[in-house]
């Protein structure tokens, strides 16, 4: 049977560098040598997850295309449901596209505690770099404590670069650090449409 490696050939854009401080991240550009302290979103406010994703992505963007692409609109983030427990934010909006990356930030008690992540599976190459470089984010936001090896082994360790023959065999779950990161297929006839990449705060 035909092997498929999963997903995309991934081109490096960032890297990280940890820090000694707990509760912040140095985000270090590879050509530039830029460093930046940001704080994780996990058990932030909302408006403190989007906060700190946008300096995130202003940091390490190199031009105005990515920085637009990839910041998230305050005005443009919507709860789904009237007991405010979930808020969505579609991204590239602008685009004309039938499929698009999608986040939803799961609140309790005033607190994002959980992220749900949708990236459509494109077979080129932009997709494939944004699909990468969003995951890493979503790391970093989840645990300001890894460095770039750190964040590149949880992408190991969920199977991101397992060579499989089916597309349901994609993914898996790991636990590290309180925090569960799940990534699963959405496959339809047979075809993987989709990853959920989902990064969750494990109470003690």
């Amino acid at each position: 049977m035909k092997k498929i490696h999963l997903l995309i050939i991934f081109s490096l854009l960032i890297s990280f560098c940890s820090s000694n401080d707990s509760v912040s991240t140095e985000i270090q550009n590879e050509e530039s040598d830029k460093v930046i302290i940001f704080t994780q979103g996990l058990t932030k406010s909302s408006s403190e997850y989007v906060s700190n994703w946008n300096k995130l992505i202003s940091e390490i963007s190199n031009d105005d295309e990515t920085l637009l692409y990839f910041s998230i609109n305050p005005d443009n983030v919507r709860w789904t449901s009237p007991e405010r427990t979930v808020l969505f934010y579609q991204f590239g909006n602008s685009e004309n596209t039938s499929s698009s990356f999608v986040i939803n930030l799961l609140v309790q008690d005033d607190s994002v505690y959980g992220v749900e992540f949708f990236s459509p599976v494109v077979n080129d190459d932009i997709s494939s770099q944004r699909t990468k470089l969003f995951f890493l984010v979503l790391i970093a936001m989840a645990d300001d404590t890894l460095d770039k090896e750190g964040r590149e082994s949880v992408l190991s360790k969920l199977g991101l670069y397992d060579n499989v023959s089916q597309p349901n065999q994609i993914g898996g779950s790991l636990t590290q650090n309180n925090i569960q990161y799940v990534i699963e297929p959405m496959v339809d006839n047979g075809l993987l449409i989709g990853l959920n990449f989902y990064t969750t705060l494990i109470s003690n």
